[in-house]
């Protein structure tokens, strides 16, 4: 499950301020991570190191993105020096085909390594601790615990590491060619459609009728039938306008490219 900026941090603007609850030295808070690393984060969990109980999960992560919010971990309401926390992340697997992404979870298994455990501490707090735990994802595999009310554009908030990420160009080309491989081919598909409909290609015709009565019963509701000469001029001009959409994306996205 995967939640835009908007839909994370308005959760958290709500769910922060009560945290899940509150013991009698502690304070439980809500949980949530941000990859500044660009790889995205399968699953994830802190945990206290010296009370694997005390633990809280976390949503998964796309690449240059936050997760949503899970409850909770408990910390003192006073931060001490030493505070430590070990952040057990499990990475997507590697690999553009299925075939790829299986050998390296075979790979992982056999080496032991499809959880990594990234021992942390705890930057400094107020007292007493409120907010959220923020778990910010870093290269290499490195991590940082921030606990704050503040998301990290705030220019109060705490930790050292602030902003939201920034998508590399690597990355940003490799989605927006990834849309256009797509949209290229739904163009394809859709010209090749409209190229047998205007042949009289009775099963193509056929096929959209019923698709049509199901996905837009008010619309087909005037023509008598899939036969009826309307409805084949309606659907061309539908088709061509689904063709001239898409292709108005296709140029927006070349122009997107770094």
């Amino acid at each position: 499950m995967h939640f835009s900026f908007a839909q994370a941090f308005v959760m958290a603007t709500v769910l922060v301020l009560s945290g899940c609850g509150l013991g009698e030295d502690t304070v439980a808070l809500n949980v949530t991570g941000v990859d500044y690393a660009g790889k995205g984060i399968k699953a994830f969990t802190v945990e206290d190191p010296d009370d694997p109980k005390n633990h809280g999960g976390g949503f998964s992560i796309t690449p240059y993105s936050a997760g949503g919010i899970q409850c909770c971990y408990q910390v003192p309401e006073e931060w001490h020096e030493g505070m430590t926390v070990n952040v057990i992340v499990s990475y997507p697997l590697e690999g553009d085909t299925t075939d790829e992404r299986v050998a390296n979870l075979e790979k992982r298994r056999a080496e032991g390594t499809e959880e990594h455990t990234i021992p942390v501490t705890i930057s400094e707090y107020e007292t007493p601790a409120r907010g959220t735990l923020w778990v910010q994802f870093l290269p290499d595999k490195q991590a940082k615990v921030v606990i704050s009310y503040l998301d990290p554009p705030h220019e109060d908030f705490s930790g050292d590491v602030k902003g939201w990420p920034e998508p590399s160009d690597e990355y940003r080309t490799k989605i927006i060619e990834r849309q256009i491989k797509d949209i290229s081919g739904r163009v394809s598909r859709t010209e090749n459609s409209l190229a047998k409909i205007k042949e009289d290609d009775e099963a193509v015709i056929k096929q959209y009728w019923n698709i049509r009565q199901d996905t837009a019963p008010k619309d087909v509701a005037k023509f008598s039938g899939w036969d009826d000469p309307g409805f084949q001029e309606y659907l061309e001009g539908s088709l061509e306008g689904y063709i001239t959409r898409d292709k108005t994306d296709l140029d927006q996205l070349m122009e997107m490219k770094p």
